[in-house]
């Protein structure tokens, strides 16, 4: 009997992700950063904010020109500002910093980050389904500071499962995008 798989990987600025991330500085080294909403190039996904971080941030608005992350480390809140070109704040949104090993609140209208002890912030998603096959899709989303002072965010999706609890398949993307710096702020 022959059996078919399936197994998709797709990471294209793995190069790039391996010179950053482990050089990268704890994001806790500082309580404000400021980010261009806009890329320094592309990352290639077609996540949600791919390529715009108030669109990543959940704090998206018009005339965007930076984003301002204000981190209360003893209150464990992340303040996200969007600002225009004035520095006029458009939108906040406000985040819980929660323990990479906390449980994620209850509410799908929760807004958090993991904030891990490496410094680095995570958001975790993930959906298993049994039908007729068993299947788990999941999104997870790194924000991390490069060794440059840029943001860094990478994009990973994936599936897994057994179709008709018969055929193994996988499926995996991973996309960096970097921001960089504000300057003259």
């Amino acid at each position: 009997m022959l059996l078919l798989t399936g197994c998709v990987v797709n990471a294209p600025q793995k190069a790039q992700f391996n010179a950053e991330y482990p050089n990268r500085q704890d994001i806790r080294h500082h309580a404000v950063y400021r980010f261009m909403t806009k890329p320094l190039k592309p990352g290639g996904g077609k996540d949600y904010g791919a390529n715009d971080l108030a669109e990543t941030l959940r704090a998206r608005a018009d005339n965007a020109a930076m984003v301002e992350l204000r981190f209360n480390y003893p209150a464990r809140r992340l303040q996200v500002k969007t600002l225009d070109a004035q520095n006029s704040t458009l939108r906040e949104v406000t985040y819980v910093l929660l323990d990479e090993s906390a449980a994620k609140p209850s509410g799908s209208d929760s807004r958090y980050f993991f904030l891990t002890k490496e410094g680095v912030l995570l958001t975790k998603y993930k959906n298993c389904t049994p039908d007729m096959s068993v299947g788990c899709r999941w999104h997870d989303r790194m924000l991390f500071i490069t060794r440059n002072g840029d943001m860094a965010v990478q994009f990973a999706s994936g599936t897994a499962g057994m179709a008709f609890l018969v055929i193994p398949f996988y499926g995996s993307e991973k996309h960096l995008t970097i921001y960089p710096k504000a300057t003259g702020v």
